[in-house]
């Protein structure tokens, strides 16, 4: 008998779950706390962004012979008016999947690299490239003309000299940005007249840190990125076609680099080189690091991952209420249903129902985040007789769209009273970024998303 309470204990120190004794101290304490986890699992090192207790997003390593952000000097294959883009090799011919499409619209103005420019794009042109999206099925990666470079609080891109801000920015906030943005540019061409055409040929979109950092850090940016861009283009003058100008940041410094600063307390890693590496970079300049050497319980241990990545991946999400969604992707479009479970239904039916599908546009969305699904979304809310409270759940869907770091957006009501929702596919899901995972049950690891 005495030995039956540690035996429970140990069973669930092996399956992930917290040691009672850790419980409260590094689960209790740090629930709200905004972090980055860094760790590696099966080789593969793997991130989380976790807020409020919850994974907000996963990410990995790819072995992408073009990852996304790349810059390279490709050669145009064929010009395809049908589809109206331009498709390109991005290796000598034989190699598989390394051609790439570029819509017709971005290449107004281009100059080839290899003869004179006539305003024309011609079989064997040669002009530099940036992979925006990954190849998938038949479909070839998705490449822009217009390159661009991402700051912690501002995005350089070719452009016309435009000045942008995010649209999670408050007007306040625009309005503080683009004065003190102005009167820093017109002050550096006042001092010296050729600062005029540095900044021209070149959009600058102000990111939704840009109102948590000083003024001098996101100048020191756009100084820093034209600057590159610049060096890009020149470069560009004097390489060979298939040379590569740019290659991006490891994908974890990327994924740091893109969280709100206000979200953000704790980078926490197990990889010593990691460690060596983010407490020295730039971007993390203001972000404590940690680095976690218990030998007795893992960082994934620590943070129940598994049992986390699971539920993500469960067409079946529990609430708060009792009520619960299922969510099911088709080739088509996703499919979520809310049902009310066994939530506590009140005296008033309609309140209750109301209620329930309140709670559920909250979990929805930050199903559909989590998961990074995509395309049209389809809700089945629970059906409610009262038109305000339908007009009610509307502007919530709305609202909470409009949080998402990819656009989304509510689209409308159904005849048939399903909420539309479209969300723009930037990579893909949560179940491909978990395919080498190694999960563990018990003593025993498994492979698969089991």
């Amino acid at each position: 008998m005495g030995n039956e309470e540690p035996e429970r204990n140990m069973s669930r120190y092996i399956q992930g779950a917290f040691r009672p004794d850790q419980e409260h101290e590094l689960y209790q304490k740090e629930k709200k706390a905004g972090k980055i986890l860094l760790l590696r699992n099966h080789g593969i090192l793997y991130a989380f962004v976790i807020r409020d207790n919850r994974i907000y997003k996963v990410a990995r390593e790819e072995k992408e012979t073009f990852p996304i952000g790349e810059i390279v000097i490709g050669k145009v294959a064929s010009v395809a008016k049908q589809f109206q883009g331009v498709f390109f090799s991005l290796k000598p011919h034989g190699d598989k999947g390394q051609s790439g499409f570029l819509q017709m619209k971005e290449c107004e103005g281009l100059k080839p690299l290899n003869r004179k420019a006539d305003g024309r794009i011609l079989c064997g042109d040669e002009l530099p490239v940036q992979v925006i999206k990954q190849a998938k099925g038949t479909k070839p990666m998705q490449l822009t003309a217009k390159y661009f470079l991402n700051g912690q609080a501002v995005v350089v891109k070719k452009g016309s000299g435009r000045v942008a801000y995010s649209t999670k920015c408050s007007r306040e906030e625009k309005a503080g940005l683009e004065e003190a943005f102005l009167i820093w540019r017109d002050g550096l061409i006042a001092e010296d007249a050729e600062k005029k055409s540095f900044f021209e040929g070149w959009d600058i979109i102000f990111r939704t840190n840009a109102p948590a950092v000083k003024a001098e850090v996101w100048q020191k940016e756009i100084i820093d990125l034209i600057s590159q861009l610049n060096r890009i283009d020149s470069s560009g003058q004097t390489r060979t076609v298939y040379s590569s100008l740019y290659k991006p940041e490891d994908f974890y410094l990327e994924l740091i680099r893109d969280q709100p600063l206000s979200l953000l307390e704790e980078i926490v890693t197990d990889e010593k080189d990691i460690f060596e590496k983010i407490s020295h970079h730039p971007y993390i300049r203001h972000i404590p690091v940690r680095l976690y050497e218990d030998a007795k319980i893992s960082l994934r241990s620590v943070y129940a991952l598994d049992t986390r990545l699971k539920e993500l991946l469960s067409p079946r999400v529990s609430m708060k209420s009792g009520a619960y969604l299922v969510i099911e992707p088709t080739e088509a479009l996703v499919a979520v249903d809310v049902n009310s479970g066994k939530a506590a239904k009140k005296t008033e039916p309609e309140a209750f129902y109301f209620q329930t599908n309140l709670e559920a546009v909250k979990e929805v969305c930050y199903q559909l985040s989590v998961r990074n699904l995509s395309g049209m979304i389809l809700v089945d809310f629970i059906n409610m007789k009262d038109k305000q409270h339908t007009e009610m759940l509307i502007e919530a869907l709305k609202k909470e769209t409009a949080k998402d770091s990819v656009p989304t957006r509510f689209v409308d009501l159904t005849r048939l009273g399903l909420a539309e929702i479209t969300r723009k596919k930037t990579s893909r899901g949560l179940g491909y970024t978990l395919r080498d995972w190694n999960w563990k049950r018990g003593q025993h690891e498994i492979t698969g998303d089991s």
